[in-house]
């Protein structure tokens, strides 16, 4: 291989009750072998377990992928040619989403990055300066945005659709449907810190979810239905937009703005 073999550090985050074996062995198998790989389990909020996992990591380069995916066998071969240029700084890479021959349907959470997109799922940055830059821990949900954002001012960051994740298959459940409406108190609080883009029509947030919570049947225009989980789902999608609405009228509340 041309150019400088860099050392590289690949960061992993996950749930003490996690198994990690795939996604181990697929790093382990990888064609390029001038690395560690740094492990951190915990329960916690995501920033702030990555910033534990940065400062355990010893090498030029710290990458970053999750529990819940494996690494094409030249992914960090990539990674190593990525830095070949001095001025980039960080990448976000190709997110491949297994379907297992399943035909997607409501109850299906899809994860994938085409380039349009930035997930720590897929990503690396030199070290020198991610150690000084960290994830911002006030921000949960869009810890790897405002990270790319913040780290852009120090450097070029660039996507790369040859270094590759594979994202292993899974579905909402009930609980976890209507707990996504937490998203909104992270969009909100970066909106107003770091002026990230939110739907938003004036004071109205998320104005697509009213026709929605006025005529709840339109969920099913949107989303397929296959089984009775597709309709628990579906239904606490419904619920998840009426919650979203309490959690956005509570953060004006507390920090004294006009929000609907």
């Amino acid at each position: 291989m041309d150019g400088k073999k860099y050392s590289i550090s690949v960061c992993i985050i996950a749930r003490p009750n996690l198994d990690l074996s795939k996604c181990l062995e697929s790093i382990e198998n990888q064609t390029y072998k001038n690395f560690e790989i740094v492990i951190h389990k915990e329960f916690g909020s995501f920033p702030k377990l990555r910033n534990k996992v940065i400062e355990k990591a010893k090498n030029e380069i710290i990458v970053f992928t999750d529990a819940d995916c494996y690494a094409e066998k030249h992914w960090l071969e990539q990674v190593n040619k990525i830095f070949q240029d001095k001025k980039v700084i960080g990448f976000h890479g190709k997110v491949c989403y297994e379907l297992n021959g399943k035909f997607p349907t409501a109850s299906t959470r899809i994860v994938t990055n085409d380039g349009q997109d930035t997930m720590t799922a897929n990503a690396g940055f030199r070290a020198k300066i991610l150690k000084k830059v960290k994830f911002d821990e006030e921000i949960n949900y869009l810890e790897d945005k405002i990270l790319f954002k913040r780290m852009s001012k120090h450097g070029k960051i660039i996507y790369s659709k040859n270094a590759i994740i594979f994202h292993e298959y899974q579905e909402w459940n009930f609980k976890k449907t209507i707990l996504y409406a937490k998203k909104v108190e992270d969009f909100l609080k970066a909106n107003k810190k770091y002026n990230f883009p939110i739907q938003k029509i004036g004071p109205v947030v998320f104005p697509k979810h009213f026709p929605i919570i006025f005529f709840p049947p339109l969920l099913f225009l949107f989303h397929s239905i296959r089984s009775s989980k597709d309709l628990k789902i579906v239904i606490a999608m419904y619920f998840e937009k009426l919650y979203t609405r309490f959690l956005i009228w509570r953060y004006a509340l507390k920090n004294g703005e006009f929000l609907i």
